[in-house]
Formats: C-alpha cells, structure tokens, sequence
C-alpha cells in the first residue's frame, strides 16, 4: 500500500495479497487432501486464488484457495452455504462440495511465506461466462428467476460466521467513505459523493424494515455460465465468496446492477427486477429503496476497485474489468430526470403489471 491509499475500517482483507501457490503444490495438495491425481492450471481471482483440477482430460474440479486474511468461521459459512443449497434445491447450479479423504469440507493449510489459509474443492461447472455470450431478454429473465430461485433456498440458512464485515456488502457502504480520495476526478468524486449523502439520509434508516436472510450478493457476468448452444440457458453461477445475512432486496439491487450494460440501459434493469419479482415477490418498500441500493452497488464497484488496483497494478486489468460500465450506469442512475426518488423503477414496473 502506498501512501496515497488510505487505510479504512475493515480494509485489512482488501489490502491483504492473495495466496500463490504453485501449480505443482496444488496437485500435491489435491493428491494428498482429496485423492484426486490431476493437472492444475491457474484461473483468475480478485483475492483468492482458484485453479482448475483436470483429471485424464475430462472430469474437472476448481481449488479454491483463500485470501489469510478472511477468518476461518468465514470460509466455513460460504461452504456450509453450498452444503445447505445442496440439500434445499438439489438442480440448482451451483457447486457442489468435494469431501477431502477425511470426509471434510475444507481443510486447513500453511502457505510457502507462513500465512495460515483453507483449501476447498468444488464441482466444475460447464458453460460459457456470461460475460463473453450474446445478451436477450429471454436470458435476462432465465437469470433473474434464477437467483430468485437461489434466494428461496437460501431461506432459513444461518451460520455462526454470518455476521462477518465484508466490503462489497453494501449495508455498509459507509465505511467506504474513506476511499473517496482515491477518486481523482472532481466529478466522478462529487457523484460519490451525491450517493453517500443519499445513503445516509434515507437508505440506512430503512433497512430496519426490510426482510433479511443470506444472500448470494455476486451476481455479475463473470459469476454466471450459460450453455454454449443456447445462451439463453443459465448452466451455472459460481463463487460464492460474497455471501453476507443482509437486506433480501440487496441482492437483487447488487445482480441489477449489472444489467445497465455499456449504454446505460434501464428499461433492461427494469425488465430483470420484475422477472424477478414475479418469481419472488417484493415488497412496496423493497422495491421504493432498490434505486438507491443499485446507486449504493455502483459506487462500492468504483471505490473499491479504483483502491485495489492501486494496491496492485499487477493485476489492475482483472480489478478494474466492471469499473468502466459501473460509472457509465452510475451517471444515468443519478441524472436530475431519472434519479428523483427513484420513482421510474416502480412505474416501469406497474406498467408491466407485475407489482
């Protein structure tokens, strides 16, 4: 860290570097841990490390490999998560967990520099990335049902390391304010700025009365597969390394936000919400607030990817690869004819007679 970049409350695992092990290590560690012979090949990873398992050419798995600096009741809630899914929704999907030869979910490791870390294996998934498939709105809906279809089976979850502070939760967009400095450009900073100041006055003293459960919390285009024949097909949505207890509705703001696409878009935004509102509904209040979560989201991708890839310029490209598009859909959010109260969200879902 430099000294330009500030240090914040509970930034400690944002600025903590990522496990690197070798690709000889991790099928040692596959070998010895769950008796998989393999070759490992490495997959990109924000603060983790995840490599891809091969065994004899076809079936695969992925090693997860944690950041030291996420606590160990942490990396046991994202995996008893999966187990719960598992077991609520059997089609789902999602990973599934491999048992170590112990029968563990997880195991415990030391890294080559001395840092204590967890390995995990999970089912690969097939499909291609989202991000890289062609878009429509038959696919748009599949995914909103989708993640509704994960929140109703993450209904009546809880864990011990629930109530962990992670800095994409945007309940707690606050204690990113911090950040702010990072923002070079007087209007991009004033823009932050106009959200924060909206966070304070009316989305905190709401979310009181809002419903709240484990949520998935990572709906981007990156964490989604779709079946390479018919794009349309949702085949999988991956890491579950954002899991937060939160406002249900967060969840649905964090996947809206992604849905602007490169022309600020938010008639597709609309049409995500309410496919996801027929599947599982909102309430009035959920859905008065959602402007202003996905406000709240957009401005926790910029601050804290403008910090890491300051942190890290090695890997800035892979930081920064949603920074672009979250300020194009952050200007249109917050322009004086659409921002209001948020109001256009709500009647763009009463024209479509789904609230």
């Amino acid at each position: 860290m430099t000294e330009t970049q500030p240090a914040f409350v509970g930034g400690e695992t944002l600025a903590s570097p990522s496990p690197k092990l070798t690709t000889s290590e991790a099928e040692k560690l596959a070998r010895d841990l769950y008796g998989i012979e393999c070759r490992a090949h490495m997959l990109t990873a924000e603060r983790d490390q995840n490599l891809l398992l091969e065994v004899d050419g076809c079936s695969r798995f992925v090693m997860k490999i944690s950041n030291p600096g996420e606590v160990r009741a942490v990396t046991d809630f994202q995996t008893a998560a999966l187990c719960h899914v598992e077991c609520s929704d059997r089609h789902l999907p999602v990973p599934r967990i491999r048992r170590t030869l112990s029968g563990a979910t997880e195991a415990p490791i030391v890294l080559a520099d001395g840092r204590q870390s967890v390995t995990r294996v999970v089912t690969f998934l097939p499909g291609r990335p989202l991000v890289a498939a062609p878009g429509s709105a038959r696919q748009r809906a599949n995914l909103a049902r989708c993640l509704a279809r994960l929140d109703r089976a993450l209904q009546g979850f809880s864990h011990p390391g629930q109530g962990h502070y992670l800095q994409w939760d945007i309940t707690h967009l606050d204690r990113l304010e911090p950040l702010l400095p990072n923002i070079k450009d007087p209007i991009g900073r004033e823009l932050l700025e106009g959200v924060l100041e909206e966070f304070h006055d009316r989305v905190q003293p709401a979310f009181g009365e809002l419903r709240r459960q484990v949520i998935y919390n990572d709906l981007n285009f990156y964490n989604v597969l779709v079946d390479e024949a018919d794009p349309d097909h949702i085949t999988g949505i991956i890491d579950f390394g954002d899991i937060v207890a939160a406002p249900l509705v967060n969840d649905v703001a964090v996947a809206a936000s992604y849905q602007f696409g490169s022309a600020g878009d938010r008639g597709a935004v609309a049409d995500f919400v309410a496919a996801y509102h027929a599947a599982l509904p909102l309430t009035v209040s959920e859905v008065a607030i959602l402007p202003a979560l996905i406000a709240a989201r957009l401005a926790t991708t910029v601050l804290i990817t403008s910090y890491r890839a300051q942190c890290y310029p090695q890997n800035s490209l892979y930081i920064l690869r949603n920074a672009s598009a979250a300020w194009t859909a952050l200007k249109v959010l917050r322009a004086p004819e659409w921002h209001q109260d948020g109001g256009w969200l709500k009647d763009a879902l009463m024209d479509k007679e789904r609230l």
